[in-house]
């Protein structure tokens, strides 16, 4: 008896995994699923998928949506996404959070949008675990916690394990500059790759020149001239004077390897950038 007791007492005190509807730090995932959905659609929580139905709901309430004929209702969205929330929906305990630690439809109150930032990172949800990451270095959501190094570098490992680029692109930067923490050149590229390569992006041109740079410089890594050039290629116009710099150390068998990795990751990746060349006389 006392053993049943036991088990039914450890039942009772585990927290239930969350179920997670869009896994996507870019917030494309979502935007994309509000495409697919109409005016009827969007406004029918019958079933099935109903908690999924109520946070998306709760959202349109939250900030109220023209497209869908949505007029903003703070007392709808409070409802429908604790209604969301209590079905283990880790995106609506996410928005929750946010809600209460800014005081958005709901009176501010940081305890409880600590617990509920808590609870959705645990639950895997990458937006809450940069949330934490973030409010522990002192970046961001300071109201949270006070700094704790040790747990904002495990917070933002996780996300940024998890393919968040801000998470990575903030260890990337904290470990360059040596900002509270020893500064590691290697970590700094290794989280700076991470960051432009991640699995919600197909890579983020906007970092190409600084990937260049990188390997210009040796700054993380080995020198690499071709991956310089290839990269600052593919920074476009932003890479044009990387181009005539780097040009003058390089073989043409050099400048043409890299322009050819360069127009092989466009076609791979269905963009046209870059270009241009430089050709010796």
């Amino acid at each position: 008896m006392i053993r049943f007791i036991s088990m039914i007492v450890l039942c009772l005190s585990t927290s239930a995994q969350g179920e997670i509807l869009f896994q996507d730090p870019t917030r494309k995932a979502i935007a994309i699923a509000f495409e697919q959905l109409s005016e009827k659609e969007v406004k029918d929580i019958s079933p099935p998928s109903v908690s999924k139905k109520q946070y998306l709901l709760g959202l349109l309430y939250l900030n109220g949506d023209s497209e869908f004929n949505v007029e903003r209702n703070c007392q709808k969205a409070v409802e429908l996404l604790k209604k969301s929330w209590s079905a283990e929906i880790s995106d609506a305990g996410h928005a929750l959070a946010t809600m209460y630690y800014h005081g958005v439809c709901v009176e501010k109150n940081i305890e409880k949008a600590r617990k509920l930032a808590n609870k959705t990172a645990k639950d895997g949800y990458i937006l809450a675990q940069r949330m934490l990451g973030m409010a522990y270095v002192g970046k961001d959501w300071k109201e949270l916690y006070e700094k704790d190094m040790d747990k904002g570098i495990y917070w933002l490992s996780k996300a940024g394990e998890s393919g968040d680029r801000v998470s990575a692109g903030r260890l990337s930067y904290m470990y360059d500059k040596g900002i509270y923490v020893s500064q590691d050149k290697e970590k700094s590229f290794t989280w700076l790759k991470k960051g432009i390569f991640n699995r919600f992006e197909e890579g983020n041109i906007a970092s190409f020149p600084v990937l260049a740079e990188s390997y210009e410089e040796g700054d993380g890594t080995e020198i690499d001239l071709v991956k310089a050039y290839k990269y600052y290629d593919l920074s476009g116009t932003a890479g044009v004077k990387g181009k005539k710099r780097i040009a003058t150390k390089m073989t043409q068998e050099q400048i043409d390897e890299a322009l050819r990795q360069s127009r092989e990751w466009q076609e791979e990746h269905n963009i046209q950038v870059g270009g241009g060349w430089i050709q010796f006389n």
